[in-house]
């Protein structure tokens, strides 16, 4: 790969990026809120981070936030009147430039702005020449140029031709090869890489007007002044020098006994902190004058401007591919979501949210060949792909187990022997599973390493089924041990994975089991006779409501049941 292959350089994360909301209420004049934290709650409270104060927008409505990949999500925090995206509503969803969210009445419009491109670098050398102490001008400190139209004209197709041009040597090659048209007037010119030790490489060039081609001279390495990278490097600035007497402050840049009378303009292309692209152009002893200085450096500014343009297409591109595969993620493991749940004399509702765009919780209905349901949670040991990954293959082992007519115990020793031989080290996965007979409400329960499951009474009360008897699965061949128990009428059924309770508030404190149960208890006492879908839904208002302004740390899953 040739350094100016490199120099697309790898697709910017989020620090590359820099975004703002355009908000509006109805006709009022709109604002800007630039984007400079990575996680916005957005709601009425005085307390987050983009307050709305309207009667439409809830208290806590909605969050922003960004991910590893930079990707900018919105999602809805339980609020009353909704969260949209394009006038549709949203659980969750990842945002796009130009994206219109509707949090109430406002209606808040997402935008991402390219920063100026960074560029990993090769090293490379090149022959120059030595020179005595010059004076060099810069382009601050020189009077407005005066261009003519048709060079403006050229500049614009410049442009047009740089956004056209995919491969990033032949971007150097238009703007070098423009240097020495005729109208340009360039008698050499370079791309080249300056490193901060003095090392050079050529980018692209030299390259030479038509007509000198065939001269002998055409052919002879290119002259570089060191003065003149050195005042480069040095202001980041374009430069002017000669080895010519000038009337106004003149320039004298003494380089070999061989080079003809010259002038050099050199303009930065791209700026490193250790490192530095930029253009070289030599011109013959008339064109040494601030409007040929002004028009070079314009046209740099039009090549950094095209690849600010090529990187930001080439990180939409790679975003676009990542959210693809991501989306096809987060669809797949939806699918692994029970979505009957409508059984004989049980009334169930799930829980299911991942952290990130894919976790590692597990839950699920299975009828078994005897007639009762096998509920089941679990969570592997992780987040994020792998988890997600090792999830998908419970899922499958799991209901092969039960479909082919092993009990509780068998399909529990049968998974940890499955997990023992292919878990990856250091992985393990804990689950609890249930057998329960909604007509009789007779229950087997397995538990291995996992938060113990909860059965609340319609007054209040709470006990736990098993836990800490049976090991995590995956860590060693251990027979399982099952509990015994019965749902009574009424009494609802919680079985959960630790994101619940080891969900963290803004202050860092965890929930816990006890304020878990304690709270689970309360709503299932004063929701008595409802769907258990309404419990569902407020347990989920608790947890959002513990959690507060911080982001979720671990995926999160529950599923409860009633007798009916």
């Amino acid at each position: 790969m040739s350094p100016a292959d490199e120099n697309l350089g790898p697709a910017p994360s989020s620090s590359d990026w820099k975004g703002h909301l355009e908000i509006r209420l109805g006709d009022l004049p709109g604002t800007r809120r630039p984007l400079t934290e990575s996680h916005i709650v957005i709601g009425r409270a005085p307390g987050v981070q983009l307050t709305l104060d309207h009667y439409t927008v809830s208290r806590r409505h909605a969050e922003l936030f960004c991910d590893p990949f930079g990707r900018w999500w919105i999602r809805d925090l339980g609020s009353t009147n909704g969260t949209l995206v394009n006038d549709e509503r949203i659980n969750e969803k990842v945002l796009k430039p130009g994206d219109r969210i509707g949090i109430g009445d406002y209606i808040l419009e997402f935008q991402l702005t390219a920063r100026a491109p960074r560029v990993p670098l090769d090293p490379g050398g090149l022959h120059f020449e030595e020179d005595k102490p010059t004076a060099i001008r810069k382009l601050g400190e020189l009077d407005p140029p005066r261009i003519a139209a048709k060079h403006l004209f050229t500049l614009m197709d410049l442009s047009r031709r740089l956004l056209s041009i995919e491969d990033a040597t032949d971007r150097f090659d238009a703007l070098c090869q423009l240097m020495v048209r005729e109208d340009f007037h360039g008698s050499m010119a370079l791309a080249l890489r300056l490193r901060q030790n003095g090392a050079l490489t050529i980018l692209s060039g030299p390259h030479r007007p038509f007509q000198s081609l065939r001269r002998e001279d055409s052919v002879a390495p290119p002259y570089i002044s060191r003065r003149v990278l050195a005042a480069v490097q040095d202001t980041r600035e374009p430069v002017l020098a000669g080895n010519l007497v000038s009337d106004s402050a003149t320039v004298e840049l003494t380089m070999s006994r061989d080079v003809m009378a010259l002038w050099v303009v050199a303009c930065p292309l791209r700026v490193e902190e250790q490192l530095m692209n930029l253009l070289y152009v030599t011109l013959p002893p008339d064109f040494g004058s601030v409007e040929w200085l002004g028009l070079i450096a314009l046209a740099a500014e039009v090549y950094q401007q095209a690849e600010s343009a090529w990187e930001a297409r080439r990180h939409a591109q790679a975003h676009a591919a990542i959210e693809r595969e991501l989306e096809m993620a987060h669809q797949i493991q939806r699918t692994f979501v029970p979505k009957r749940l409508e059984f004989k004399a049980l009334d169930v509702a799930l829980g299911f949210e991942p952290c990130r765009w894919v976790g590692g919780d597990y839950v699920d209905i299975v009828p078994m060949p005897d007639g009762r349901l096998m509920l089941a949670v679990a969570d592997v040991c992780g987040k994020g792909l792998q988890a997600a990954l090792i999830g998908s293959s419970v899922h499958t082992m799991v209901r092969a187990t039960v479909d082919a007519g092993r009990g509780i115990t068998g399909m529990m020793d049968r998974l940890n022997a499955y997990l023992c031989e292919y878990l990856p080290e250091q992985s393990f996965v804990t689950m609890v599973a249930v057998a329960l007979d909604p007509a009789t409400g007779r229950m087997e329960c397995v538990n291995a390493g996992h938060p113990p499951a909860l059965v609340a009474t319609a007054e209040g009360g709470l006990r736990h089924l098993q836990a800490a008897v049976n090991p995590a699965l995956g860590i060693g061949p251990v027979p399982m041990e099952a509990h015994q128990s019965v749902l009574a009428p009424g009494e609802v059924l919680a079985m959960y994975t630790d994101g619940l309770t080891e969900l963290r508030n803004s202050s860092k404190q965890m929930l816990g089991l006890h304020a878990l149960g304690t709270g689970f208890a309360k709503l299932c006492a004063a929701s008595a006779g409802r769907p258990v879908a309404s419990i569902a839904d407020k347990l989920t208002q608790m947890l959002e409501e513990f959690r507060g302004d911080q982001l979720p740390e671990d995926d999160r899953a529950f599923l409860l049941a009633r007798r009916t």
